[in-house]
């Protein structure tokens, strides 16, 4: 019988994406959103479940029966506390469950800015952790609660970069799409000539997080994802401009902070398959239209 999987966060844009890909592999699914939201057509599911995250009794609430968890439920705005009840200790609450429900697999979408400022020119899963905002320091409690869990369930937390896609998160690259669709006539950007990597589609994303929520594995890893470096990154918002019908320009400065790119090498090593940068780019115009 095909693996049964539960995806938190199943009405989000990456959630939604990794029911679209559940269902095309064959796999059977159940999307859980909040209590409040219950009654969303989702249709790329074979069930929808009411599962607030925040409620920290999960026991309760999750049921037995599935393979893996995929989870993607996260909040990103609110204040700190809230941050942390539902990204944080929401993220422990739900492996206990499913340790106390026998589910031997949770894969965690994390997220880089638990990086902080990158002060180095590459990230990898050995790169420093120095969260600077409520939401990184709430992933990266996120990230060492499954730490702590490894000996009683097998976790994965990936951290993602920007996520592009159908609807996205604010980031670099969501706003300069934002400056570019209001005309400004004055953009301003920096390196123009770095192969940036900084990016990854949502269904590039949602295919490998499938990916490993159906391969066995032991113990606790986290690692960035990201595409491969293709292009310039002047190269990249030059074919953002022209989807946009962007009139203005854009005007290079050169900051005294280095870029950074992403090592993809654990990820890879795990079977993912990513795009490049410009590929990432050219199927996010596509999804603008």
């Amino acid at each position: 019988m095909s693996p049964r999987v539960l995806v938190t966060g199943a009405s989000s844009a990456l959630g939604r994406a990794i029911g679209r890909r559940l269902r095309s592999t064959g796999y059977r699914s159940v999307g859980t959103v909040r209590s409040s939201r219950l009654g969303l057509s989702l249709p790329m599911f074979d069930s929808v479940i009411a599962l607030d995250i925040e409620n920290g009794d999960l026991q309760h609430q999750l049921k037995e029966g599935f393979d893996a968890i995929i989870h993607a439920a996260a909040t990103v705005h609110g204040p700190r506390e809230w941050l942390m009840q539902v990204t944080g200790l929401g993220t422990e609450a739900l492996a206990r469950a499913a340790i106390d429900r026998g589910i031997p697999r949770l894969v965690h979408v994390s997220s880089t800015s638990i990086y902080g400022k990158v002060v180095t020119s590459q990230l990898s899963s050995e790169t420093p952790v120095f969260p600077q905002t409520d939401y990184g320091v709430a992933k990266w409690a996120a990230e060492c609660y499954l730490h702590h869990l490894q000996g009683k369930i097998s976790s994965v937390s990936v951290r993602s970069p920007a996520i592009v896609g159908a609807q996205v998160s604010p980031h670099f690259l969501q706003r300069m799409r934002n400056l570019m669709q209001a005309n400004i006539p004055v953009i301003r950007a920096s390196h123009p000539d770095f192969l940036f990597n900084n990016v990854i589609h949502e269904d590039t994303l949602a295919e490998f997080l499938v990916r490993l929520a159906v391969t066995h594995s032991d113990g606790f890893k986290a690692f960035p994802v990201g595409a491969l470096q293709d292009v310039r990154l002047q190269e990249l918002l030059s074919f953002m401009s022209e989807a946009s019908n962007y009139m203005g320009q854009v005007v290079w400065l050169e900051e005294a902070g280095p870029p950074f790119s992403i090592n993809l090498d654990d990820a890879l090593n795990l079977g993912f398959r990513p795009l490049t940068a410009l590929e990432s780019i050219r199927r996010w115009t596509h999804d603008w239209h």
